[in-house]
């Protein structure tokens, strides 16, 4: 009945092309419509039933060609101008982001053949992606432990409606809201007269918001958007991300949208805390697997046990990163995959401490030998801040928990091995 509705307005609008007799009986319709206490559908009805019996003898003429065509162009006009509207209309936009909520989405596709089953951890993620509780959440882990990975392969199992949808931040903030737009299938329509720094946020917004309460009436849920690697947010634009955590606070309070952030640097739990919106977040940490775990999951794919044992001992730990580069490895160099592995790992980190001009044996490696881990303000007294952020962004060194330690153990095997050396000499 849309339909009918908007021809008949095309075509009452086009009155003036039709001859006064027409266009006296067309005013009447129209009059008819205002005042006839019908409900709208009947409305419809009788005003199209109408306009059919005022044109019909026009139709059926073949001496009435010009007028007829006339009728026929604008019609055409009103189909083409509804078919336009409804697809550009924004109930359209909600339903087409919806959809893409519904199915779920992510950029990369995890290979079930290369994950470690971490049955706890995943169960814990499905509780947070198909929500009950009016929170956000703040998911932190060093880069390496497999946050990206484990999430993915969470949605994976999601059944429809998933209902989630993981997006990674660009590393130009100023192309955030564009390029999640994009990934959400969504197009923005910004006002040239009205821009802002945020512009593309506030448009992007509001069809966020728009589409949750449409998803929350259709699938009684709310809908979980996954910001990862929001690390570059914080560093480029703490304000965008206070920004986006005070959004991540509001429509938590109402259920309609949660957001969870993903993180691999103590730079971001320390920024939310700060805020008064830090009163609506839950954290949960990624860590490594345990060592017997990860040589289960070397051996599975074939590498043999001592190989294993000592590649886990040595270099990867239960870094879930470093485990798949081993395992890579040995699929291309088998014989002598400790060796060529860990001289590639090694290098990495020669070549690192080249750039920041860092003596092997600094009293910060010396320390950290000893002791596994230490304060962070005990840190600072040995090593400056900034540093010890460079160390950190170099993967030699992290940061969690307010103490220090070294990135993996193959790092920490390094400067062990250095050290021996050189006290030797």
């Amino acid at each position: 009945m849309n339909l009918l509705r908007t021809l008949s307005r095309t075509h009452f609008r086009s009155h003036q092309l039709i001859d006064n007799f027409h266009q006296v009986k067309i005013r009447n319709i129209r009059n008819d419509w205002k005042i006839r206490p019908y409900s709208n559908t009947a409305r419809q009805s009788e005003v199209f039933k109408k306009y059919w019996n005022v044109y019909k003898p026009v139709m059926t003429d073949p001496s009435n060609k010009s007028i007829r065509n006339k009728i026929l162009s604008t019609t055409g006009v009103g189909i083409v101008t509804y078919y336009f509207y409804s697809k550009k209309s924004p109930s359209a936009r909600v339903k087409k982001m919806s959809n893409v909520f519904k199915k779920g989405k992510f950029e990369e596709t995890a290979n079930p053949k290369n994950l470690v089953e971490r049955k706890d951890l995943e169960d814990t993620l499905s509780k947070i992606l198909q929500p009950s509780l009016h929170n956000y959440y703040l998911i932190m882990g060093t880069h390496g432990t497999g946050k990206t990975t484990l999430i993915q392969n969470t949605i994976l199992k999601l059944k429809k409606p998933k209902g989630v949808v993981h997006f990674k931040c660009p590393s130009d903030v100023n192309e955030f809201s564009k390029e999640l737009a994009k990934h959400l299938d969504c197009e923005l329509y910004p006002d040239a007269g009205r821009q802002s720094k945020y512009a593309d946020w506030s448009l992007l917004r509001r069809q966020l918001v728009s589409t949750a309460h449409y998803y929350m009436k259709t699938y009684k849920r709310p809908m979980v958007l996954i910001l990862d690697q929001i690390d570059r947010i914080a560093k480029k634009d703490p304000e965008f991300l206070g920004i986006l955590q005070d959004f991540a606070k509001d429509y938590a309070d109402k259920g309609s949208i949660i957001i969870v952030f993903v993180s691999s640097e103590s730079l971001i739990p320390r920024l939310l805390q700060s805020r008064s919106a830090w009163s609506r977040a839950t954290t949960l940490q990624i860590g490594d697997i345990s060592d017997e775990a990860a040589v289960k999951f070397l051996q599975d794919s074939g590498i043999e046990e001592n190989i294993s044992k000592y590649a886990v001992k040595y270099l990867t730990g239960g870094r879930f990163t470093l485990l798949n580069l081993f395992q890579n490895k040995y699929k291309m160099t088998p014989k002598n995959v400790l060796e060529e592995y860990k001289k590639h790992l090694f290098m990495s980190i020669k070549e690192d401490m080249r750039s920041m001009k860092l003596p092997k044996n600094h009293k910060i490696f010396i320390k950290l030998i000893e002791s596994h881990a230490i304060d962070i303000d005990q840190a600072t007294n040995i090593i400056p801040l900034d540093m010890i952020r460079e160390l950190i962004e170099a993967n030699i060194l992290r940061h969690q928990n307010y103490t220090v330690s070294f990135h993996s153990r193959y790092v920490e095997n390094y400067f062990k091995e250095v050290n021996k050396t050189e006290s030797k000499i």
